[in-house]
């Protein structure tokens, strides 16, 4: 048997990318089930959580934030929409556009629902002390920063066949 490390095999256990990858994807799996009673998916939570620090925003941006399509995007906002969680309006600039905005009854189920991803991050990141868990952080900021850059300057075009 090859030699392991942390309960994986060692060419697992040090691609930095793969335990990234499998700790989001925990961090996930956990959200869903801990967001499950409130009656909403991951991706509701992030729509609700760019409204709630947003005075509106228009679905192309979230679409765009969040790396969807904009036609999964407008689903998201039908489901929320149809719950009262969140408004959605033509904006009067652009009447292509639609702005969305967080509602009141949004905003407390938004407030739940964070209460429950703290609860998830605080389990999954509970083996850091507070400096290490601010070192990660900011490690992951800096790494992602030229990727997040390039997304706000790349048109959203679906790729040609």
């Amino acid at each position: 048997m090859g030699s392991t490390r942390d309960g994986l095999p060692e060419g697992l256990a040090s691609l930095t990318g793969f335990q990234l990858s499998k700790c989001g994807w925990w961090l996930e799996q956990r959200l869903e089930e801990e967001l499950r009673p409130l009656g909403l998916r991951v991706r509701h939570f992030l729509v609700l959580a760019m409204l709630g620090s947003s005075d509106t925003l228009s679905q192309q941006e979230m679409a765009g934030y969040l790396l969807l399509d904009p036609t999964l995007m407008v689903g998201l906002v039908d489901d929320l929409e149809a719950r009262g969680l969140c408004e959605r309006a033509r904006d009067p600039k652009d009447r292509r556009r639609y702005s969305v905005r967080i509602t009141e009854e949004g905003a407390g189920l938004h407030r739940r629902a964070r209460e429950a991803a703290d609860r998830v991050g605080a389990e999954v990141f509970g083996p850091l002390s507070d400096d290490e868990l601010r070192v990660v952080t900011r490690a992951i900021g800096r790494v992602m920063e030229p990727f997040w850059a390039e997304q706000m300057v790349r048109p959203r075009r679906k790729p040609v066949r």
